[in-house]
């Protein structure tokens, strides 16, 4: 059978990040060990067999040590099959259970009286660290001790001078057996609970001592390999008042002295790069004077400015050493160009907020433009408009959906034009946008929207019609702005009734 070694059950363990991972992968563990347990429970029936030989098992049949091995030879089959395809099934552990109880019964049944409890299974089920199992065992395990002494009650009374009927053999035999069911599911109860509470810690513990070993993993990492990955890097040393540059490997110490400056000599020189609207906070955060209590009880921290010869950059200050209370003495100062990864990282953002075919914000951008007015009173000029093209069904269905496109594109450009510096429009779906607008004449955007709009001529098309609905926060000062948002697409959606009312036109062709 295939077991794991120690090597790898720590390396299992310690891939756990929480409790329920903890019980599922112990599961798997676990149905392999008692998988380990049925295959040896065929040897029961050669021990039964020399039982039978030396005179043990007097009334027990070599037939039965063959049935016995036989079924069990079976069900650890079947169980292997159960955790080959389904490792982390419960299933499969109430499975081995139950088969091994079912063995008892049988063994109890021929009348072969081993020197074994009964509460080895629902021990065994403890295993599981999952109480639904250890209940499940326990059940099982009475109801089977129920059902074998039953059966053994006529024979086993015959034979005992101590019991006049079968009954009352039985009703001995089962008090004892509640008594003790009773103890176990207490003590089982317990060991449970001790285990839920010890690896519930332990596992909290072990992650807070993953993260911080692959924390302090990353900055060994960095510390090692700094001089090629940064532009500039120095080494500061608090205790000595030194600071060196490790960049030019002249590892040439230049004095630190708070009184006379409060920067190294390498943010005297960086500092004349810096934007000006950057300069003011690079000269805040690469202030020594309050870098150890900003530094103190962390691993690094960092800030992001911009270079006007060479873009984004990032300086970096790392806690090398510390004293007990955290306070740092050694710090590694790095700086190195971001302007790639700035410029990819705003390039995908770009692209995650905007409409592809129009180049508008999109439905996401919007969600994230109007969360701020979750925990943020509206504008006073705030509006927000709903905005649908007519006919556009229609259009994609009798001319295709290049001529879809074009009313689509079209609606999104007299859109934008109308509404100028006032505010923000997204396609938020297939003929749908919305507008959120800082206007308190509205009724003038909506008319230049309308003229852009009756004016435009296409490729395909020679008219476009929208339905435009709006909700103004000064008319609804009390509504939320999903209020605001279905008052706007209801007078949206009258809009469009009475478009096709006036006009006769069908929404789509026929």
């Amino acid at each position: 059978m295939e077991r794991m070694s120690f090597s790898e059950i720590k390396k299992h363990i310690i891939g756990i990040k929480s409790y329920e991972d903890f019980l599922r992968d112990n599961r798997k563990l676990v149905n392999r060990y008692l998988n380990t347990v049925l295959w040896f429970c065929i040897l029961t029936g050669p021990a039964i067999a020399a039982g039978i030989y030396f005179g043990v098992f007097a009334e027990a049949t070599y037939f039965t040590c063959l049935a016995v091995s036989s079924c069990m030879l079976l069900l650890a089959l079947i169980h292997q099959l159960l955790i080959t395809k389904w490792p982390y099934s419960e299933f499969a552990g109430y499975y081995a259970i139950v088969s091994m109880e079912l063995l008892l019964m049988f063994m109890v049944y021929k009348h072969i009286h081993i020197h074994i409890t009964w509460f080895f299974i629902p021990l065994l089920s403890i295993l599981f660290s999952e109480p639904i199992m250890f209940y499940f065992s326990l059940i099982t395990n009475y109801l089977a001790m129920l059902i074998s002494t039953w059966l053994i009650a006529p024979h086993n009374a015959s034979i005992n001078s101590d019991f006049n009927t079968p009954f009352e053999y039985f009703k001995n035999t089962m008090l004892g057996y509640t008594i003790e069911t009773i103890i176990m599911l207490v003590g089982g109860l317990t060991i449970t609970r001790i285990l839920y509470d010890y690896f519930t810690v332990l596992l909290t513990k072990n992650k807070e001592v993953s993260d911080y070993a692959e924390r302090l993993n990353e900055q060994m990492s960095i510390l090692f390999s700094m001089t090629e990955i940064y532009d500039n890097v120095n080494l500061i040393d608090l205790k000595s008042m030194k600071e060196m540059s490790l960049s030019d490997q002249s590892y040439k110490y230049h004095d630190l002295d708070f009184e006379k400056h409060a920067h190294t000599v390498m943010n005297h020189k960086i500092k004349k790069h810096v934007s000006p609207e950057h300069l003011d906070a690079f000269l805040e955060f690469t202030n020594l004077r309050t870098l150890e209590k900003r530094l103190t009880g962390k691993r690094f921290i960092y800030g992001e400015f911009v270079n006007v010869d060479t873009g984004w950059f990032r300086a970096q200050y790392i806690n090398a050493e510390s004293y007990e209370n955290g306070i740092p003495y050694l710090v590694v100062y790095t700086v190195q160009n971001i302007n790639m990864d700035k410029n990819r990282e705003e390039h995908l953002i770009r692209i995650s907020l905007t409409d592809e075919l129009t180049q508008l914000f999109n439905r996401r951008s919007l969600d994230n433009d109007l969360a701020r007015y979750k925990d943020e009173p509206l504008e006073d000029d705030f509006v927000i408009a709903s905005i649908d093209i007519n006919r556009l069904k229609y259009t994609n269905d009798t001319f295709g959906h290049d001529a879809g496109d074009e009313l689509i594109q079209a609606a999104a450009e007299c859109i934008s034009s109308a509404l100028g510096t006032f505010g923000k429009v997204y396609r938020t779906g297939g003929d749908e946008f919305t507008a959120v607008i800082h206007s308190y004449n509205i009724s003038e955007i909506d008319r230049k929207i309308k003229k852009a709009a009756s004016s435009w001529k296409g490729n395909y098309n020679n008219s476009l019609a929208l339905s435009i609905g709006y909700a103004a926060h000064r008319d609804y000062p009390g509504d939320t702005i999903d209020e605001l948002k279905k008052k706007a697409d209801s007078r949206m959606y009258d809009e469009k009734t009475k478009f096709y009312q006036e006009t006769g036109l069908e929404r789509r062709r026929r």
